[in-house]
């Protein structure tokens, strides 16, 4: 027999009950014990139904496995609650979104295992159910092609949406006609979604929003493979999606980077998809995390996400996914640095420990190069709408940077009305992105834009010109350095005359980062670089921060500009979550650490030096020093360490000329021993 997602190995997982599933086995049974109590709403309860579904498919599961009746009547009893309601979704694109989706998906799956075990009655009126939704939803999606989520191809609700409806009609083709005009229409939306998507698999949406999709972009690859169709799972994008999210995980496994609306910092695993994933690609390194999220993280992550059903309902995709054969194989030998080029991501780490120093920095186009030269062209093409960004954040040649499980360099995470000035960046004149004039037509607290914003449509990137753009000019890891070099001018309103906004991170190993932001401009503007922590910063010296916070800390070293206005305040960010659940307002207190030039100014140059230490230890001593240097045409800085002394020059002309170091480059940098040999250098020519 084959069954969805099971497809013929119902009697292979029957056999490994009590060896390698055994404790899988024990996770499904627990999850469905939390069910057998639940008290289920006659009618619809005002919020997301999300849960329903996923605890029928468990249930079913259940019951096939174990041939337990009680399973059966218990599955029965949430499968026919659901198909009693009237509507599905709360709220919010009642019947043709999210909510719709997942009981699709669920239910879908629930009617493929359970339709024998169903009396002819129950069998009909569960089939209609399935029908008439599936119906809503796909017309929804056909009727508003170019305005909605059926031709959104980068973005979570145009994969949910149509994954769930692909379960639901594979489970009833044999039975209703008109599945099979279901299947061609969102297997012509796979063949596009994973040609569109980025090859090196990374999500503009970030890990909570990978996490929230990923099983659904699994079960779809699954369905169609299955089918006679393409095998997804050798696209660029699923292949290399796990690379994703394992450099965007924090060194203690249990967080993210939580770059974009990341609802929160454990709200991205899933140890169904890690398990899919290592079986498909016999990825040790996937099966590794899986376990470890299993054995280690798993109650809370259910206990503090707040993504929506969460983690535990995904015990059935764990039991059915997960391939023994697979070793677990940890990271400890993976390269410490990883771009991916699409996102404009660049990760740097100090070691695979949960104690590493962890640095993510972006810089790309709204939603990554491959999206935001597609959209452009489709849109133009068919005078459609496919961008929706409304999780895309502005944070073009933005960081975030943990030390020894502190957070020291922090996102703002899930935010509606994204802003330049709470992401860690250079704003201008108190502005970031040309975008941001949407705000000024009214916040989200308008019913009409909140809607519009969930559906988008409302949101920063509405009105952003085709060349407004972001992108990483340089990237390096060799010869002991890593640098990258991200460019935004042009992300900027234009009648701020930006020639130049370029930040460049220069890692030489030796246990802290060289900022350099360029800013140039035709107009004088005041120019305030923005870093945000969880923990304030205190001046300790006339040239230095100090943020301290559990057991990492960061000392911050302002070189450049000379004279400088320097502020430590609070920067407050409220959002509502998601229109289910109005009342679910997420609050975050960022403290923020200022430097401006007091004068306006044409051009100006921050140069910082970043040193994450540990909290716990004689601070003093970990301490580096800093000393600015300065010639006729160039800037920079000598910074000693225990064993180490480097110099770091900077020409915004490419004419170095300090002591007896000349060059023609944009700067250079050179690492000397205590004896003053040299141990390596490296230099950056910049674009020209």
């Amino acid at each position: 027999m084959n069954y969805l997602l099971i497809n013929d190995q119902l009697d292979v997982l029957k056999s490994e009950l009590k060896t390698s599933r055994k404790e899988h086995l024990t996770r499904l049974i627990e999850q469905c014990r939390l069910y057998e109590n639940e008290v289920l709403s006659k009618v619809h309860p005002h919020t997301s139904i999300t849960y329903m579904g996923m605890a029928a498919a468990n249930l079913s599961l259940a019951y096939l496995l174990t041939e337990q009746e009680h399973y059966l009547a218990e599955a029965k009893r949430w499968i026919f609650t659901a198909v009693d309601y009237d509507v599905w979704g709360y709220g919010f694109l009642v019947d043709v979104d999210l909510s719709a989706s997942w009981m699709l998906y669920g239910l879908g799956l629930s009617y493929d295992w359970l339709k024998d075990y169903l009396s002819e009655d129950e069998r009909n009126k569960f089939l209609n159910k399935l029908i008439l939704q599936g119906n809503k939803i796909f017309n929804y999606g056909q009727e508003n092609l170019g305005h909605c989520w059926s031709t959104n191809y980068w973005q979570n609700h145009n994969w949910i949406n149509y994954s769930g409806l692909l379960t639901t009609a594979y489970a009833i083709r044999a039975e209703h006609q008109g599945a099979q005009v279901w299947i061609d229409e969102i297997k012509d939306n796979f063949e596009k979604v994973f040609e569109y998507l980025p090859e090196d698999g990374s999500n503009y949406e970030g890990t909570g929003y990978w996490r929230y999709a990923i099983n659904f972009f699994l079960s779809a690859a699954d369905y169609i493979r299955q089918d006679g169709g393409p095998d997804y799972f050798q696209a660029g994008f699923l292949k290399n999606s796990f690379d994703y999210r394992i450099y965007q995980s924090a060194p203690n496994w249990e967080e993210n980077i939580n770059f974009a609306d990341v609802h929160d910092r454990r709200s991205s695993h899933s140890i169904s998809a890690y398990y899919k994933i290592a079986a498909e690609y016999s990825n040790g390194q996937a099966q590794w995390l899986g376990e470890l999220v299993r054995s280690k993280f798993l109650f809370r992550e259910a206990s503090e996400s707040k993504i929506f059903p969460g983690i535990l309902p995904e015990a059935f995709l764990e039991l059915i996914w997960y391939k023994p054969e697979v070793e677990p194989q940890s990271p400890e030998n993976l390269p410490l640095t990883k771009y991916f080029p699409d996102l404009g991501l660049v990760v740097m780490r100090s070691s695979w420990e949960t104690d590493a120093t962890h640095l993510s920095f972006k810089s790309s186009p709204a939603g990554g190069h491959k999206q935001w030269k597609l959209s452009w062209e489709l849109d133009k093409k068919n005078d459609w709408k496919t961008r929706s960004l409304t999780h895309y954040h502005v944070d073009f040649n933005h960081f975030i940077l943990i030390h020894n499980g502190a957070s020291l360099a922090i996102d703002d995470g899930y935010n509606r009305t994204s802003k330049a000035e709470v992401h860690n960046l250079i704003t201008v004149d108190g502005t970031g992105c040309v975008g941001e004039k949407i705000w000024q037509e009214g916040d989200l607290s308008d019913p009409e834009r909140f809607d519009l914003n969930c559906k988008g449509i409302h949101n920063v990137w509405r009105d952003v010109p085709e060349d407004a753009i972001a992108q990483v000019e340089a990237f390096s890891t060799e010869n002991g350095y890593t640098y990258v070099v991200g460019e935004s001018s042009r992300m900027y309103y234009p009648e701020m005359a930006l020639t130049r906004n370029a930040r460049h991170i220069i890692n030489s190993e030796c246990g802290y980062f060289i900022f350099l932001d360029e800013l140039e401009s035709k107009l004088e503007h005041t120019y305030t670089w923005r870093m945000h922590s969880e923990k304030y910063a205190n001046q300790v010296a006339e040239n230095q921060f100090e943020i301290v916070n559990g057991k990492g800390a960061l000392n911050v070293f302002t070189v450049f500009p000379e004279a400088r206005s320097t502020n430590v305040d609070e920067t407050l960010v409220e959002e509502i979550m998601t229109p289910q659940r109005p009342d679910d307002i997420r609050r975050i207190s960022l403290k923020t650490l200022l430097i401006e030039n007091p004068e306006k100014s044409h051009n100006a140059y921050f140069l910082n030096v970043l040193q994450p230490k540990d909290a716990l230890q004689d601070a003093l001593s970990q301490d580096i020093t800093v000393q600015s240097l300065q010639g006729d045409n160039c800037i920079g800085v000598e910074i000693k360490s225990k064993n180490h002394i480097e110099v770091f020059l900077f020409s915004n002309d490419n004419n170095i000329v300090y002591d007896d170091i000349q060059s023609k480059s944009k700067w250079i940098s050179i690492l000397k021993d205590k004896l003053g040999n040299t141990l390596k250098t490296t230099q950056y020519d910049g674009v020209m």
